[in-house]
């Protein structure tokens, strides 16, 4: 496809995100914010899989791939959304953002697994801090929504002894691996990111039990925007 109609579309779809974010400032518009958003989410990923043709068999079977994952995913967002409870949403929200940061994860850790001989700094730096705070905010989230809902875990905070000393031990851990994943030879950059996704999924249970059932929401917020900087991450990668 012609690389200048790919970048006109990824225009397009930045401004239907500037346009999204707009609209959900305010609640009269803010339906129609989450609609111009994921159309531009959608354009972005039609015209990336049009340009790159990631399965090698063109584009019909890309965008054939791209209607299944939309159906799968569709249908279990209307699911989801028929059966909670609108005093559930703040727990329907954390699921949702821990989603997003176990994609952002996901994503980075294939592509590393993909590019094996001479990526960039970037790229790698890139891909370390997304599999970082992805995993945090994936299980971070998770643990929100099982507090709030009271599943497994009490909604009051959860301490043990050395708790701070085990996450910052985890913490440090962790930034050890992102130095292996940007010095490492390939087979070790990719044993280094599964480690540090491991370890950045157990930084986020310990983040996040701590906290009450009552100051949860506050972070959910608070891994929302970790969710955010994981997509940016993942979008250098």
């Amino acid at each position: 496809m012609n690389p200048g109609l790919i970048n006109l579309a990824y225009l397009g779809a930045a401004v239907l995100f500037i346009l999204g974010l707009k609209g959900l400032t305010h609640p009269r518009t803010a339906v129609r914010g989450n609609l111009l958003g994921a159309l531009g989410m959608l354009v972005a990923v039609i015209a990336t899989f049009l340009y790159r043709d990631p399965l090698g068999a063109g584009p019909l079977q890309a965008v054939m791939l791209i209607a299944a994952g939309m159906i799968v995913g569709a249908a279990a967002g209307a699911f989801m959304a028929l059966k909670i409870q609108m005093t559930a949403m703040p727990q329907m929200v954390a699921l949702l953002n821990g989603f997003g940061g176990g994609a952002s994860a996901l994503v980075a850790g294939a592509a590393l697994f993909d590019v094996r001989a001479d990526p960039t700094m970037t790229f790698l730096i890139a891909t370390g801090v997304s599999g970082l705070i992805g995993g945090v905010t994936f299980s971070g989230s998770l643990i929100a929504f099982d507090k709030l809902q009271e599943l497994f875990l009490p909604g009051k905070p959860i301490l043990f002894p050395g708790q701070q000393i085990v996450t910052a031990i985890i913490g440090v851990s962790a930034l050890v691996m992102i130095y292996g994943i940007v010095t490492g030879t390939a087979d070790m950059r990719v044993a280094a990111y599964a480690v540090l996704v491991v370890l950045a999924l157990a930084g986020g249970v310990l983040l996040t039990i701590p906290i009450g059932g009552a100051d949860m929401p506050v972070a959910i917020a608070l891994l929302n925007s970790y969710s955010g900087l994981a997509a940016a991450a993942t979008g250098f990668v």
